[in-house]
């Protein structure tokens, strides 16, 4: 398989690993729902930054390093998109060894903390167009 190939596969394998987890953190879809028990139950789950800092990083690994491959398959001297990938493949790489070390992070940071905030403002919308019906029908 050639670079170029590669660069593409490894791009659309980051890009999904990156929607994947957006999914999982922001979203409560059955999709996202799917997404949390396979990553839950299944044996890439590596404790309770998997999804939180691990999977993010995972997926940037692939897309920065995708792009990187594509830059490379140019031939130039090392430029500066070359830089610019390659610093971010090796962030990521950071990211993913600073996710193994298993530390609390902040709360904004865990999905169970973000499906609680989407479900508490569900809860407001839900009561304020209960109290608007309400004083329209009374008039």
């Amino acid at each position: 398989m050639s670079s170029v190939g590669m660069g593409f596969g490894c791009l659309v394998l980051g890009g999904g690993t990156l929607v994947n987890w957006w999914f999982e953190m922001f979203s409560d879809c059955g999709y996202a729902q799917l997404c949390r028990s396979i990553m839950s139950q299944g044996g890439f789950y590596l404790g309770r930054n998997t999804i939180a800092l691990i999977e993010p990083a995972v997926g940037s690994m692939f897309a920065f390093g995708g792009a990187l491959l594509l830059v490379e398959t140019s031939g130039s001297e090392v430029s500066l998109p070359e830089a610019f990938f390659g610093g971010g493949l090796f962030l990521s790489m950071l990211l993913f060894a600073v996710g193994l070390i298993p530390f609390r992070l902040p709360a904004p940071m865990y999905p169970e903390w973000q499906l609680e905030r989407r479900r508490r403002a569900q809860e407001a919308a839900r009561a304020r167009w209960e109290h608007e019906a309400g004083g329209v029908v009374s008039r």
